[in-house]
């Protein structure tokens, strides 16, 4: 209740000090306009009257321009406008045409002729596309563009296309859809941002939500150089409602495919790599989708005009997929999502806006691999029965209060939460069993739900001052959430509480389990941030900020095996994290064509309620491994089979503590960009971009540090046959045992910082195109390289883990090149061609041999980049014919996606064995949708 109180108390500190102070011309949810109005001899004009008009905006907004002959328009809803500048004396000037994105800052500068030379003058099509005065890089997609988009329709389709990203596996035709996706943003992965409608709706720490892609206005995504709003070191993905408006509108979008619009790919040497079917799908089916289905309708209107806007949007999406890992079921997916916004205009420039979306899924998840990796890359063979039933239904809601306050002085208040529950069950009682190298997975899988909740109440205030040394927008702005997470473990159906595993056909270690557990976590999160856009002259702009993060980890009372009572601990640690931002943007010739961009910043992790989970002693999984020995040969434990003291433990106070000394992880960004106005509504740009990544967290076993493992034990590499004294031998390694002394030893894990040894660095190159739909085409084109420096050193890391490192780093290089271009073409055709190529995975071969502290010691062979599977190129292209009715336009379309039909694996398995370079995972082939769309 106190921290309740406390955060309450600041957000109301921040409300009052309104009347003294604070913040900037965007928001999350809209962006800016603004400029210098001069006449012929470049003389500024105070005074002039400057009316701003367009669809998004409830009425007109009229600014004056100051002594200085600026004028500002804050908080403009993303759209298209039209200026219009009048001064007696002068003629009428009109913009048109000016388009705001959210976060972006249109500069428009204006020339007025006065007396006998005054005329009235209309300039269209030439919006900026260079923001002047921002140093962040960010990336827009409007409607339109996301109409455009290929694949799931998703927010990984965007992020897909994103400059500087790299996707852990890239979609073909939805072959992708409802399921979270890795990725990378020049070279970082986790640690993302997303805010719907300003609402922060990360699944945990970080990773994207199920949704309405096409509910939505525009999405924005940076991955560099983020303001002190942006607290963490990955992508922003930032949602905006589509809103209603002063005339009734609406769309509807349907589209359709199935496997008999598609090719087949899987070709021999797959089959020999291991591709197997059963007596359900056949071996050439596993990668093919069986079903894909995406019907969206939306309206919006008025209740009245310039005063009540309402939206609502509906999605009804099912995806049935095939894998090269699921055997003998298809993934049948069906998400609902409804969605609806209402704004009101309580009085001229003040407004209340409501939103709410349901986003529901239910799906088999193959994901659910024990002793195997799990995950979106998993290599586990897995069949009907051994996946979870699950679902994911998820709620966002938020109410915003919105107002200019005077010409000076804006405000922004918001409350809301995102809800959702994961939950996930078993489907088999029989005993479950998997083979690290084999990938063979049997029997069901434990019972384990999330349940996640973060109400929040964010607040911003902005301010303009003109005569302190240039002009300043002040944003001052904070944050409360409070983050919980609720997993109740149901454990195993079958009467072995257990996983029986395997190394290569041949029994290694058996997970033993307790059930049934409640564990509960919690955080909460307290933020004040600064920021000043501080333009000194009409070239150079300082972007300075500060952001304060105030994190406190806590776990509720709760209940583990066997009823044991955990009482609540309302503070286990409070992190407290500064974050400075430091940024420049300086316009090399003045006239807002070139502009040369400068940023600096500390980004720090936000740790959700997860974080907790790692220094909780009542862990979702409590659980015991040990050596096994099939003493009775059936195949799986039995009580009395497993050897000697456990070798890991997680649960209980005696094996779970934390270093009170534990700091947060956070990443030094640094970047470097050139962006210039090639050609009306065409900018390039250019830079460099360095992350690095400190003070990462991790366990270990506080009885076993890594220096004591100092007995030298030379070890033969099987090969990547997994198996000894055959002809793909490799030579010897040395490897450390640890000292016997400390064998008997309890395992008591510690979470701590992991030390210089695990620090991370990535340096990128990247250049990009960006040209908006004008007159007859538009395109997003990108290239970038990242050089990946990636510290070996891990949770429970011990000497071996640094086997076939430099110097103690793994280091390779990934890239990507992608080309998203849309053709209008005579006849009201439109042709969509896009093109991603994307280096193959780096890998290096591993193997499992026994040591005397584990039966399953991970080796590594060679060094990352050694191996890498191969690249991929994809190219899709959409060919659409419009048609216009009066105020109607209808719409068909045909897709066409992998037009090349590659089948290059994009995972593969990594561990000797005999399923070494199975491909667990094959680019889906050539396939075909169809599709129709009506906006009216």
């Amino acid at each position: 209740m106190t921290s309740l109180i406390r955060g309450v108390a600041l957000l109301l500190l921040l409300v009052c000090f309104a009347s003294a102070a604070s913040a900037q011309t965007v928001t999350s949810t809209t962006g800016a306009i603004n400029g210098t109005v001069t006449d012929a001899t470049h003389a500024i004009l105070p005074g002039v009257t400057v009316t701003l008009s367009g669809p998004a905006l409830m009425g007109t907004s009229t600014a004056v321009t100051d002594q200085s002959g600026f004028f500002r328009f804050s908080t403009v809803a993303i759209g298209d406008y039209t200026l219009r500048f009048e001064l007696t004396g002068f003629g009428t000037i009109l913009r048109e045409d000016i388009h705001v994105s959210v976060g972006f800052t249109a500069t428009v500068n204006v020339e007025m002729n006065p007396g006998a030379l005054a005329e009235n003058v209309t300039v269209s099509g030439a919006s900026p596309v260079v923001d002047v005065q921002a140093t962040k890089v960010a990336n827009h997609f409007d409607s339109e563009r996301l109409a455009e988009l290929p694949g799931s329709r998703d927010a990984w389709a965007v992020v897909a296309q994103t400059p500087g990203v790299a996707m852990s596996r890239m979609d073909v035709g939805g072959s992708g859809a409802w399921t979270q996706q890795g990725f990378q943003a020049y070279g970082v992965g986790g640690g993302e941002r997303n805010e719907v409608e300003g609402i922060l709706v990360n699944e945990g720490a970080g990773q994207m939500y199920y949704t309405d892609f096409s509910s939505f206005e525009e999405i924005s995504v940076t991955a560099v150089g983020n303001s002190a709003e942006v607290g963490t070191p990955g992508t922003f993905s930032n949602f905006v409602s589509k809103s209603g408006s002063n005339t009734y509108h609406g769309n509807v979008y349907l589209d359709y495919e199935n496997d008999s619009m598609e090719a087949h790919n899987i070709d021999d040497a797959q089959l020999a790599a291991g591709v197997k079917g059963s007596q359900y799908l056949a071996a050439t089916d596993l990668n093919r989708l069986s079903l894909f289905r995406d019907l969206t309708a939306d309206i919006g209107g008025f209740v009245q005009k310039d005063k009540v806007w309402w939206y609502f949007g509906y999605r009804n999406n099912v995806a049935d997929l095939r894998f090269p890992t699921l055997v003998d079921d298809i993934q049948h997916t069906y998400g609902p999502v409804y969605s609806a916004k209402g704004t009101v205009n309580l009085a001229q420039n003040h407004k209340l806006i409501g939103y709410y979306q349901h986003a529901g899924k239910v799906q088999p998840d193959y994901l659910g691999a024990i002793a195997l990796p799990t995950g979106r890359d998993t290599t586990a063979i897995m069949h009907a029965d051994t996946v979870w039933s699950s679902g994911y239904p998820n709620d966002i809601s938020k109410v915003e209060y919105n107002g200019t306050l005077s010409n000076r002085l804006f405000l922004a208040v918001r409350g809301g939460a995102m809800k959702s529950f994961w939950y996930r069950n078993y489907k088999s009682s029989d005993p479950r069993v998997e083979d690290i190298s084999t990938n063979f997975v049997s029997g069901g899988v434990y019972g384990l739900d999330l349940k996640r909740a973060r109400p929040q109440v964010n607040a911003a205030l902005s301010y303009f001052k003109s005569d302190w040394a240039g002009t300043h927008n002040f944003k001052f702005g904070g944050e409360l959430m409070l983050d919980t997470l609720d997993q109740p473990f149901r454990g195993f159906g079958a009467s072995c509480n257990c996983v029986s595993v395997f190394n290569n056909n041949t029994p290694s270690q058996v997970y033993l389990y307790q059930s049934p557990v409640t564990s509960k976590t919690g955080l909460w999160a307290y933020t004040a941030y600064a920021n000043d856009s501080w333009q000194v002259n009409r070239r150079l702009t300082l972007n300075l900020g500060i952001r304060l993060d105030r994190y406190q980890p806590f776990l509720p009372e709760q209940t583990g095996p066997a009823g044991q009572n955990f009482p609540a601990v309302d503070r286990v640690l409070v992190w407290k994290n500064v974050g400075p931002r430091l940024g420049a943007s300086y316009d090399v010739s003045g006239k807002g064509k070139t502009v040369v961009k400068v940023n600096y910043g500390k980004y720090w992790l936000y740790p959700a309620a997860d974080f907790a989970n790692n220094i909780n002693p009542n862990p979702a999984t409590w659980r015991q491994v040990y050596t096994w020995r099939d003493l009775n040969g059936n195949g799986r434990w039995d009580s009395g089979e497993q050897q000697g003291n456990p070798t890991s433990v997680s649960g209980g106070t005696a094996s779970t503590i934390y270093d009170p000394d534990i700091e947060n992880t956070f990443s030094h960004q640094a970047m470097l960009f050139v962006e210039h106005e090639a050609a009306p509504n065409l900018g390039v740009r250019t830079g460099f971009v360095w992350n690095g990544r400190r003070q990462l967290t991790g366990s270990m076993n506080i009885n076993r540090p890594v220096s004591a493992y100092t007995v030298a034990n030379p070890i033969r590499d099987p090969g990547p046959d997994g198996r000894l004294n055959t002809a793909d031998d490799g030579g010897t390694i040395t490897a450390y045992n640890l000292a016997p002394e400390l064998l008997a030893l309890p395992v008591i894990n510690r979470t701590l910082n992991l030390g210089s040894g695990a620090d991370r660095n990535y340096y990128t190159w990247e250049i990009t195109a960006t040209r908006r739909q004008t007159a007859s085409w538009s395109l997003l084109a990108s290239f970038a390289r990242t050089w990946n420096r990636e510290g070996a050193i891990g949770a429970n890391a011990t000497p071996n883990s640094l086997i076939n490192t430099v110097d103690g780093q793994n280091r390779f290089s990934t890239w990507q090149a992608k080309i998203n271009a849309t053709l209008s073409l005579p006849y009201d055709l439109r042709v969509t061609p896009i093109l991603r190529h994307q280096s193959g995975t780096a890998f290096a071969r591993t193997f499992t041999t026994a040591l005397n502290y584990s039966s399953a010691v991970t080796i590594r062979a060679e060094p990352v980049g050694a191996e890498r599977s191969p690249n991929v190129t994809l190219f899709d292209v959409r060919a659409e014919k419009v048609i216009h009715v009066s105020h109607t336009k209808l719409s068909g379309f045909f897709d066409v996606y992998n037009i090349f039909n590659t089948n290059e694996p994009q995972t593969l398995t990594t561990t000797s064995g005999s399923a070494w370079l199975f491909p667990s995972a094959i680019t889906p082939p050539r396939i075909a949708r169809v599709g129709i769309k009506l906006a009216w």
